[in-house]
């Protein structure tokens, strides 16, 4: 592990609906990147927020389950 790479992603619904003048709401999804929990506090990157509207998620979730799916085939491919 590198000093400067995060360690853990997690997901969450932002707590707050956003309601456009125009009568358009977006409940957006917040990413949040961290540091591995075992680093001191004072030594660890500090989180990073990335907040995602429906279509942005989906596109991030389509990418990882193609990355996986890709990452799978090179481990089980990979001579031993």
């Amino acid at each position: 592990m590198s000093e400067h790479d995060y360690y853990q992603a997690h997901a969450r619904l932002d707590q707050v609906l956003d309601i456009y003048p125009n009568g358009v709401h977006v409940q957006e999804i917040e990413l949040i990147v961290s540091d591995h929990p075992e680093v001191p506090s004072w030594k660890a990157l500090h989180p990073v927020t990335c907040h995602l509207d429906a279509r942005q998620a989906r596109e991030l979730a389509f990418e990882l389950l193609e990355l996986a799916e890709h990452a799978e085939q090179i481990e089980t491919t990979w001579p031993r």
